[in-house]
């Protein structure tokens, strides 16, 4: 106990010290840090390997979480109400579908003015995201793609009721979930790289495009398996959701809080099919880091070597280097991630660890959710505003609809320094769940504590590393360091 005392004096004190540093993404305000930042990333990091140590000595087995209290909220004596309200919220995720599509090709051209881009990049990516990381995952409610796609199966079973309105093929097993990760690269590099974001008219057609692929996808392979397997948002949003406080339990019919993360280190989470996860959790992560990078002024430098080795691409292509960075990082992550996989096992005797990436994996969404809040929270919480007046006016047509048109955002809303302090707390907040739910999943594999301890060593050296440098990528942008 003595041991524990003390680790709990230590990190704690660590927490106060590193606690005068943070930052945020999209602020142009520069913020004075009262130390040297590199004070403050080794700190960091140093909290999070005294982290390790702490849920090492307090977490011997795992059978004192299973005795965790839950609290479960009963559905079933408000059925008929939620059923209400649920259809409701489904009926409005079309209507806003359908209003979105329609202010692409007949909205403001002006791409400031114009409904789409602040919905479909702010409200619905990034808003969507923060809610569903803290909430859970309610993007099936809203999710107007298969609305739409029972609605036209509906149609067709009605026109050719002898054909079949699904195939159900079997999605090659060799495909994993690259297919999805894919698809996430893709629309990271055309929010990030491409300028998609700020034309109206190309929004509108991605949208096409996507729905085109959504409605093949479930008719060939049926909306269960394109929804785990290839459907890049609602893999995303599942994932995100695991880290959240509530979960819907439809056998049951009820709606059940738990802990933060406890969706991604549960017994149900452990023996789920995680087959192929790692490269899209990966590029969760690499993407919004790529994102800060791709912001600062050390891209500046990584152009010019780029300029060096590819002289050519570079000055044909405008969008070469962008890419060559995304996968690039993306692949130098993955390889960092799967070292460590594979230094771990080195060190396991007592359990077979197939699949071992694949596994460990869900125990990095906390760090996503937290690159999500660092390099994201800013720029919602300004931009978010202008939905207020432009949902007043979606076709351009001169219309008033909640009285909001003159309405324009508080651009002073937030303070640097209250965005550094969010950015830091919640890197930190996040690397420290991330360690917790790989050591739960770790004690759920194997009790033998030198296996345990040679696993998660391996991992937290791989947080510290995460630690220190995404806080190097926030830092540069704000800081006058």
């Amino acid at each position: 106990m003595k041991i524990v005392r003390h680790a709990l004096h230590v990190f704690f004190l660590g927490c106060f010290f590193v606690t005068t540093i943070c930052n945020a993404h999209s602020i142009e305000e520069r913020y004075d840090l009262p130390l040297p930042l590199s004070f403050f990333i080794i700190g960091s990091g140093l909290v999070v390997f005294i982290s390790f140590l702490f849920l090492f000595i307090s977490f011997p087995s795992f059978i004192h979480l299973e005795r965790l209290p839950k609290v479960v909220l009963c559905l079933s004596s408000h059925h008929t109400f939620l059923s209400l309200v649920i259809n409701v919220v489904k009926a409005l995720s079309i209507l806003l579908f359908f209003t979105v599509l329609g202010s692409c090709f007949w909205g403001n051209p002006d791409p400031l003015e114009n409904l789409a881009p602040n919905f479909i990049w702010i409200t619905w990516w990034l808003g969507l995201s923060l809610l569903i990381s803290l909430l859970g995952n309610f993007w099936p409610i809203l999710n107007p793609w298969t609305r739409l796609f029972y609605f036209f199966q509906w149609a067709f079973k009605i026109l050719f009721p002898s054909l079949p309105s699904t195939l159900n093929l079997p999605l090659p097993q060799f495909l994993r979930m690259y297919l999805a990760t894919g698809f996430l690269l893709t629309w990271s590099w055309l929010e990030l790289i491409y300028p998609v974001a700020f034309v109206p008219e190309r929004i509108g057609q991605l949208i096409l495009i996507w729905t085109s692929i959504n409605f093949i996808g479930m008719f060939l392979f049926g909306v269960k398996t394109w929804q785990t397997r290839g459907d890049v948002f609602s893999i995303y949003f599942y994932w995100l959701g695991q880290f959240g406080c509530y979960f819907y339990n439809p056998t049951s019919n009820t709606l059940e809080r738990r802990y933060l993360s406890q969706g991604l280190w549960s017994v149900d989470a452990s023996q789920s099919n995680t087959l192929g996860l790692a490269p899209f959790v990966i590029a969760m992560l690499s993407t919004v880091l790529f994102d800060g990078l791709h912001g600062s002024s050390a891209w500046f430098v990584i152009e010019q070597f780029l300029l060096k080795i590819f002289p050519q691409w570079l000055n044909h292509s405008p969008y070469f280097s962008g890419t060559f960075g995304l996968i690039s990082t993306w692949l130098l992550f993955w390889g960092i991630y799967q070292f460590c996989c594979y230094t771990a096992q080195k060190y396991c005797s007592t359990i077979d660890l197939k699949g071992f990436a694949d596994t460990l994996v869900p125990s990095l969404i906390p760090i996503a959710v937290a690159y999500l809040i660092a390099h994201n929270f800013s720029s919602f919480v300004i931009q978010i505003q202008n939905i207020i007046f432009l949902i007043s006016d979606p076709f351009h047509l001169g219309w008033d609809l909640f009285h909001t048109k003159s309405f324009r955002p508080n651009i002073a809303i937030i303070e640097a320094s209250f965005i550094w302090y969010l950015a830091f707390f919640s890197i930190l907040a996040g690397h420290i769940f991330a360690l917790l739910s790989s050591h739960l999943l770790f004690i759920q594999k194997t009790h033998h504590r030198k296996d345990v301890f040679m696993m998660s060593l391996t991992h937290t050296i791989l947080m510290v590393f995460l630690t220190m440098v995404s806080l190097i990528i926030i830092a540069e942008p704000m800081t006058n360091s």
